[in-house]
């Protein structure tokens, strides 16, 4: 599949420069590849997809079990809810790794270096950690009502964070287990989370429309940045730190459209916006910055040029 031209419906919303890339089901997820070649993404008819960014074409199509839940460009992990076990896979060599046993899932996180896998329950309000080369469980960490909204790493991978759909937000040590932080004080859940690439900042948003940015090692709140003007259903850092883009949510219904916004981090202003045909799903920045991938809910992929 190549790069299509802009549908009508999309040509008010893309730029000139902008592409998009067709897909045969709905992407859930977005992954770049380590160098940037590719993009790939788990699809709600059960299908992985790779494409190739330079000339649009898909180059891949796996077919997943039923609960696959999709973890990294290359990593997936299947998800047996009846007997509450996860079978992790390696795609860039078509290998089965470690048998997890207990799972209970709501929202997953992997540490940057894969070797730590964390999963959210809602039913018994808990975060797990399991320690992937052996697939056994590490810790299991009481957490909020409702399990996480948003599960993220820190770079390092030393810090866990859970942001829950009680308003809370949970700060752990990963070794320990060690609950270093509380903030009970927000208005509404933190649906994004993201660490900026030097691991000094974490940025979260959510229900209450604001951008929240905190110190990642005191947890001190930095800034607020405020005019995005919706719910926030999704973000992404670019690779140098200096740019945030947004991904809007209406509450009334997620077939209404939204915004995408363009932030300059240093000064906290909107550089520039455009219109998503639905609630933004996923976004990503490419390894070189050069592009922000954005799924909504139409089986296409939006490659916003950062240019």
């Amino acid at each position: 599949m190549r790069y299509k031209l802009l549908v009508p419906a999309l040509a008010a919303i893309l730029s000139a420069q902008d592409r998009v890339l067709t897909s045969e089901g709905i992407p859930n997820s977005i992954f770049f590849s380590a160098d940037g070649k590719t993009i790939t993404s788990q699809c709600r008819d059960g299908h992985i997809r790779t494409w190739d960014l330079s000339s649009g074409k898909q180059v891949k199509d796996e077919s997943v079990k039923p609960g696959t839940i999709q973890i990294a460009s290359d990593f997936f992990a299947e998800i047996d809810r009846k007997n509450l076990t996860a079978r992790a896979w390696d795609l860039s060599s078509d290998r089965k790794l470690q048998l997890v046993n207990g799972i209970q899932i709501s929202e997953t996180a992997v540490s940057p270096d894969r070797k730590s896998f964390a999963s959210s329950s809602a039913k018994d309000r808990s975060v797990r950690l399991y320690n992937m080369e052996t697939g056994q469980p590490t810790k299991t960490i009481d957490d909020g009502i409702g399990g996480a909204s948003a599960l993220v790493f820190s770079p390092d991978g030393e810090t866990l964070v859970s942001a829950n759909y009680d308003n809370d937000i949970r700060v752990w040590k990963t070794k320990s287990g060690e609950l270093v932080k509380k903030v009970d004080h927000l208005t509404g859940a933190m649906f994004a989370a993201e660490y900026t690439p030097d691991g000094k900042q974490l940025i979260m948003a959510g229900l209450d429309e604001i951008i929240y940015i905190w110190d990642a090692k005191t947890f001190a709140l930095n800034r607020k940045l405020e005019g995005h003007g919706e719910t926030i259903s999704a973000l992404a850092i670019s690779p140098d730190g200096r740019t945030l883009v947004t991904g809007g949510f209406d509450v009334i219904t997620t077939r209404n459209p939204v915004k995408v916004a363009f932030w300059d981090l240093a000064t906290g202003k909107i550089t520039k916006s455009i219109r998503a045909p639905h609630m933004v799903a996923n976004l990503k920045f490419s390894p070189d910055g050069k592009w922000v991938a954005m799924t909504s809910g139409e089986k296409e992929i939006s490659l916003i040029s950062t240019k």
